[in-house]
């Protein structure tokens, strides 16, 4: 109540005292419905119901006035007759609604002084009672064989409608909308909607990066009309090779590798880069780093992945307690994982990157493109032959006209791997994520801790509804000590990038008497709680789930810029080799910067004039476009950047050519692209054991207007048995950059 009525001892009580009690008591009760419980005028109770054919009964209830604040009352049910607005013909509709208003009542005979001296009273029959009372009301709409409902008058309020027909009452329809809602109720559904909210509002939050996503992978699907195309240009490609039916020795190369170049020979200067081409004349390696270790856009992993500035929020969380489980309850066993690295990209660009059709052999299965692409120079691992197919399937790459791109889609590779060994008994919970996203932490329940024990935290695949400890993708070991009850929160040395669709494990790995509460149900994991046995996985339980909360990235912005550390090389920088682990999600993109002369320009086709200048030294930056859900990565640490300059002229040797049976009679093809007669020269020679020999004849074909197969002759005076072939090449220019993209030679 706002005001109070302040009584005394011995002091005179007036009736207004009294009845500014009840009138402010009654102004305070108005106040609370207009200002908290509605504005509207709503009821309860008050349900309609069909008594009879020709009645309809009205159930206690209240009338709340929001304008006001009043509340109006019908204490007993109410039977209303409806016969005589029954219809003569058709069919019409009633509504019925009620409106408040006050009524005195309670008729008492009460005294009255009417002499202060001789204390004389006077009898008087008084209202005792003042009530507010839910008056009802009915109004008839028109007979029609189709009618309409009728709306109450202005200021009523409408209970229900009713449906009249000759013989009676046909249907009572409620209006339920002016019903008003009960505290608890809404409370009960709002712990229901908010319990819903937790579990979908991640995946929800997430469907624009998965709507951008699917829309960039349809957009590199092929149509029908291009797949018939390519399928006729390799008819015509079959045709335009087809050998001779004499031949006694046949070669090739697709200048995709070295191993059909004698790089040992003396005068060898020539660089196979998917094709002969001038070799470098001065380069200089580095590392990608932050200009500024700070950069609030920025935001590096302990192991130096580079993601733009984020926040951490929880998007799966599994908090009802259940129970709880002692890991080391499990058999004790010491088990070895792979765990996989982030895959790479790289990024090659200049003005001498000319795109060369033999690219399109990394594709066969016989070259191994990620050995040949993705190794840094200080490495040594290679494919094994055996997988060479199996690797090339997700290695995607764009040849533009003075721009390359690879990169590996899958985004943790078997190329490079680590191998661990962890000992005690394991826990695990298999979940399907519904969401792609960056994973930097985790969060599990433990109820108690052992102080001596440690704890492993191992996320890996699941494809087959099981842990794949040969498919880790990250792992965080705790120390002894390191582990505490409540809440835990377990973060991964990187943020890891899961995608909707695909099952994971979260394994929990220790030989200490840790104990983690699990949940009932398995409705938001669609997993199961399993345990490690003799090398097995069995389930623990199939209605429960560990209690955990998987960390997502916030991120800060859709679009980040990170100033990076610049490119340097004495003498002018004409050619830019990027080479780093790095991720680019669907419907994300990641781009650098160079500026020059003030100007940022993006390393895409076509801004490559910028380095015409051979700047010696470019300022570098990565702008990251996604979404605050997902956004491209790449590590800072391993990082590789070539920056360099090429020659104008090379001089190329094969490996020796060894034939069973001499010949006169050999013949060898070149592909030229981009060459042009007028800047370019070109030069083939065999190297005999007698010394080079000059070709009698040479003939060129024209296969469109960038490319042209030209063919020399050699017609030694005796037969040779063996020979290697040298291809010479210049340019007038560094920037005309041409290329020799394949070699066949024959023997007849």
């Amino acid at each position: 109540m706002e005001k109070q009525v302040i009584y005394r001892d011995r002091q005179e009580l007036q009736a207004a005292d009294l009845n500014n009690t009840q009138t402010w008591a009654d102004e305070a009760s108005r106040h609370l419905v207009t200002d908290a419980i509605t504005t509207e005028r709503q009821f309860v109770g008050l349900t309609v119901t069909a008594r009879s054919a020709t009645e309809i009964e009205v159930a206690p209830g209240r009338l709340y006035d929001g304008s006001s604040g009043k509340v109006y009352a019908i204490e007993a049910a109410q039977v209303h007759s409806v016969f005589a607005m029954l219809p003569l013909q058709d069919a019409k509709w009633l509504a019925v609604s009620a409106f408040g208003q006050e009524e005195d009542t309670d008729i008492q005979p009460r005294d009255f002084l009417i002499d202060l001296q001789t204390r004389e009273v006077e009898p008087e029959a008084v209202a005792m009672q003042r009530r507010r009372v839910a008056v009802i009301h009915i109004a008839q709409g028109l007979e029609s064989p189709t009618p309409e409902r009728p709306e109450p008058p202005t200021g009523y309020t409408l209970l229900a409608h009713v449906r009249l027909s000759p013989t009676g009452i046909q249907e009572v329809v409620l209006a339920t909308s002016r019903r008003l809602p009960n505290l608890y109720a809404v409370e009960r559904r709002l712990s229901a909607a908010e319990g819903w909210i937790t579990s979908a509002e991640p995946r929800i939050a997430h469907i624009m990066s998965d709507i951008a996503g699917l829309g960039e992978q349809m957009a590199t699907r092929a149509t029908l009309t291009q797949m018939l195309q390519v399928a006729q240009d390799v008819a015509r490609v079959k045709e335009r090779l087809e050998l001779p039916d004499d031949y006694v020795f046949y070669g090739a190369d697709h200048f995709l590798t070295e191993d059909e170049s004698d790089t040992s020979y003396s005068g060898y200067s020539a660089r196979v880069d998917e094709g002969i081409r001038p070799p470098i004349v001065g380069h200089a390696t580095q590392a990608l780093a932050l200009l500024n270790p700070l950069d609030p856009e920025a935001r590096v992993s302990s192991a130096g992945l580079l993601l733009p500035a984020y926040t951490e929020i929880p998007r799966l969380r599994m908090e009802k307690r259940r129970g709880e489980i002692t890991i080391n309850a499990y058999q004790y066993q010491t088990t070895q994982m792979v765990q996989r690295q982030m895959s790479r990209q790289r990024i090659r660009y200049g003005e001498t990157r000319t795109a060369c059709t033999n690219s399109g052999f990394w594709r066969g299965g016989v070259f191994d493109p990620i050995t040949g692409i993705f190794r840094r120079g200080d490495e040594m691992w290679q494919i094994d032959p055996l997988d060479v197919s199996r690797f090339h399937h997700p290695h995607a790459f764009l040849r533009g006209t003075r721009i390359w791109i690879d990169n590996y889609v899958e985004t943790y590779w078997e190329a490079v791997t680590t191998t661990h060994t962890v000992q005690g008994s394991i826990l695990a919970q298999t979940l399907l994520m519904a969401q792609t996203g960056w994973v930097p932490s985790v969060e599990l329940f433990v109820t108690h801790a052992d102080a001596a024990a440690g704890l492993d935290v191992i996320l890996c695949d699941a494809q087959l509804g099981q842990p794949d400890l040969q498919r880790v993708i990250a792992r965080a070991t705790l120390a002894p000590g390191a582990v505490t009850t409540g809440w835990l929160r377990v973060p991964f040395a990187d943020p890891v990038l899961v995608e909707s669709g695909r099952r994971y494990a979260l394994v929990l790995v220790s030989g200490g008497a840790h104990r983690v509460g699990y949940t009932g149900g398995t409705e938001y994991t669609q997993g199961v709680l399993m345990y490690r046995q003799d090398g097995q996985f069995f389930v623990e339980a199939a209605e429960r789930d560990l209690m955990l909360r998987l960390n997502f990235c916030r991120f800060a912005s859709p679009r980040a810029v990170v100033q990076l550390q610049p490119l340097q090389l004495s003498g002018g920088i004409a050619d830019i080799d990027m080479l780093f682990d790095g991720v680019t999600p669907d419907g994300c993109d990641l781009a650098f910067e160079y500026q020059v002369g003030g100007q940022w320009r993006p390393i895409i086709d076509g801004t490559e004039a910028g380095l015409a200048s051979l700047p010696a030294m470019v300022p570098l930056r990565a702008v990251f476009v996604g979404t605050t859900d997902l956004m491209p990565v790449f590590r800072l640490t391993g990082s590789q950047v070539r920056v360099a300059r090429v020659g104008t002229n090379f001089t190329h040797v094969s490996t020796a050519r060894t034939l069973a049976t001499g010949s006169t009679d050999i013949r060898v093809r070149l592909l030229l692209e981009d060459f042009d007669p007028a800047h370019h020269t070109v030069g083939c020679r065999l190297l005999l054991d007698g010394g080079p020999l000059d070709p009698a004849s040479s003939r060129d074909e024209i296969v469109d207007g960038r490319s042209r197969w030209r063919e020399y002759r050699f017609t030694p005076a005796t037969a040779q048995t063996g020979y290697r072939i040298e291809i010479t090449g210049a340019t007038d220019d560094w920037r005309r950059a041409w290329h020799v993209a394949e070699r066949y030679d024959l023997a007849l």
